[in-house]
């Protein structure tokens, strides 16, 4: 269904059928480049790894959003299934929100309804359907203090650890959603890291496994090639088409309308 929704257009996409090369790929580590002024070699791409690990990384222009929308948008889409279907219908199925409770509170910023909560998602990533859990976490777990995004020019920051659908304390991936301040609006920068540093929590304890994951497949089931270009495919399409209603949703919510 991907075509009947904003997309890049296609002379954009078609080159990056291809994987990018290693070299452009930020490390988890170096997270603290996105605070530097410009762009990277490589915004939009995708590219996995002997081991089976992956990274996506993609960039989407939200003209006429301001970070108070994105930040709203975070806890509203969880409400009830049909929200969330709006973001990418046919291939976003569910979500829901371990702050459940916290929704419908006017005591609470955007921000407290979902910061720090789990949505446990159902979706299509190309043709393969996926539940996994988002739990979203404050941008300094990845040396990004909200105080130096601000400072560097962005709005909002939606970061998250990946946990596995079926075992919820099984960390498999992580992200970042940073939306920079633009003439016409926002622009968002978006980096996966996906099947790196696996580990359990038990106990407030990490016990990593993340040797073991690799030598058995486990990467390369969760990622790999297919994986990472899919998913490159579907941030695209997701943010792209939540570029084009936001500002007008967000002010039918401001009018009482929703």
């Amino acid at each position: 269904m991907v075509n009947k929704l904003p997309l890049l257009s296609h002379g954009i996409l078609l080159p990056i059928r291809e994987p990018m090369p290693v070299e452009g790929i930020l490390p988890i580590t170096e997270s603290r480049r996105l605070l530097e002024p410009g762009y990277h070699a490589h915004e939009n791409g995708w590219r996995s790894l002997p081991d089976g690990t992956a990274y996506v990384t993609s960039r989407t222009r939200f003209p006429g959003s301001t970070g108070d929308m994105v930040r709203w948008w975070f806890w509203w889409h969880s409400v009830e299934p049909e929200r969330y279907a709006l973001w990418f219908p046919y291939d976003h199925l569910a979500a829901r929100s371990t702050y459940a409770d916290r929704l419908h509170r006017t005591d609470l910023s955007h921000t407290q309804k979902w910061l720090g909560s789990t949505h446990r998602v159902t979706e299509f990533i190309g043709a393969t359907k996926m539940t996994v859990n988002i739990h979203f976490v404050d941008p300094a777990q990845y040396g990004l203090p909200w105080e130096e995004l601000k400072a560097a020019g962005y709005e909002a920051a939606v970061c998250a650890e990946l946990r596995d659908g079926l075992v919820s304390n099984l960390k498999i991936g992580d992200f970042l959603h940073l939306w920079r301040k633009t003439e016409d609006g926002l622009e968002l920068r978006s980096r996966y890291w996906l099947g790196g540093g696996i580990h359990y929590k038990v106990m407030g304890m990490k016990v990593g496994i993340d040797y073991l994951a690799g030598a058995l497949g486990f990467k390369h089931r969760m990622a790999g090639d297919n994986i990472a270009y899919e998913h490159f495919i579907h941030d695209q399409t997701e943010f792209t088409n939540l570029a084009s209603f936001l500002p007008g949703l967000y002010a039918d919510y401001m009018d009482g309308k929703l």
